[in-house]
């Protein structure tokens, strides 16, 4: 959960933010319509239903999307950002992106959100690194009719933002179950955590010890934050299986982590003997399977949810109304199934 692309003079003003082509005239502010009122926030809906419903978007003279991600250095934001001005391009709307340096940093991604909201834009796209990290922000854009769009992490709360990805929690569910299927006898398991101020560390593992908790034959017996880094994943999966050689299956919160955790199971002799789950699909985590050195990746889909983010703020600007949940789920990809996808992310 990474790239940039050629600027345009019209950035020079921000740091760390990428800047792309311009397309017509961007006015200054929203539409000035009551974006919250067509949120329905009680609906949850598939993107493919959703399109066949409100068809093609149509955009308006003038707008402008701007979308404020997280550090570029994780692949996997690189895939979002990719889709979200791949999508931008395909439809000839103008449009922005903004990202961090840090992946932790809260503060830095607000002072990029507040920057991209005086840059004219009339729909903002984020991924926050946090549930209610870029709320006030939200919460002025809605006012001024500037539709708002979390893409992937951080399902808020603020009423009239649209949320566009999968279910976190259902992810860390899917990992239990399907640990649980390759382990019919049992035994004991490992989590490996990410950050503990993301949102999606906190629902995954939320969501996978819901999924341990249906299945008593399955023990948790550690868990334990590497804060989406590679090495100290590596660094703690291999003291737990120092502390616990009898682990059967570890679940890693991201792909990127779960590389440290397969050079650890290598290390003790274990691939192949040892299930290895990571979370997102990234190109490498597929190559990876189709080595034998993981078991399988719950994949997101990134470019999927960048492009549907901007489809859903080009619906709102239209007047259209959109679900309050845009849902891109994830799916399991194994052996059985990593031939499907060869390259990038969907």
């Amino acid at each position: 959960m990474s790239g940039t692309v050629a600027g345009v003079a019209l950035i020079g003003l921000l740091a760390g933010c990428t800047a792309t082509a311009e397309v017509g005239t961007p006015s200054t502010s929203g539409g000035g319509s009551d974006i919250t009122a067509l949120v329905d926030a009680s609906a949850k809906t598939p993107i493919a239903d959703l399109q066949k419903t409100l068809g093609a978007p149509v955009v308006p003279q003038g707008a402008k999307l701007c979308y404020i991600t997280r550090t570029l250095s994780n692949e996997f934001w690189g895939f979002e950002r990719d889709g979200f001005e791949a999508e931008a391009k395909k439809l000839g709307v103008a449009y922005q992106t903004f990202d961090v340096t840090d992946e932790s940093s809260i503060t830095e991604q607000l002072d990029k959100a507040k920057s991209a909201a005086n840059q004219g834009c009339t729909a903002l796209l984020a991924s926050p690194i946090s549930a209610t990290a870029l709320d006030t922000v939200f919460t002025a854009a809605l006012a001024d009719g500037v539709p708002s769009i979390i893409l992937n992490d951080a399902k808020g709360t603020i009423p009239g933002v649209v949320y566009v990805g999968p279910d976190a929690t259902t992810i860390g569910t899917t990992a239990a179950d399907y640990i649980a299927a390759k382990l019919p006898d049992g035994g004991n398991v490992a989590m490996i955590e990410g950050d503990p101020g993301s949102s999606n560390a906190l629902n995954r593992g939320e969501g996978f010890k819901a999924g341990l908790a249906k299945h008593s034959n399955l023990t948790l017996v550690a868990s334990q934050t590497a804060k989406w880094d590679q090495t100290k994943a590596q660094e703690i999966a291999t003291a737990m299986l120092t502390a616990n050689p009898d682990i059967k299956a570890f679940y890693s919160q991201n792909d990127g982590m779960a590389l440290g955790v397969a050079a650890a199971i290598a290390a003790k002799g274990l691939t192949g003997k040892v299930i290895l789950v990571g979370t997102d699909g990234i190109p490498q985590a597929k190559k990876e399977i189709q080595a034998g050195n993981f078991t399988a990746t719950v994949s997101e889909q990134p470019t999927t949810e960048g492009a549907s983010g901007v489809d859903a703020a080009l619906w709102l600007l239209a007047g259209k109304t959109v679900p309050g949940w845009v849902d891109v789920p994830a799916f399991v990809i194994d052996a059985d199934n990593v031939a499907k996808y060869p390259t990038g992310m969907p």
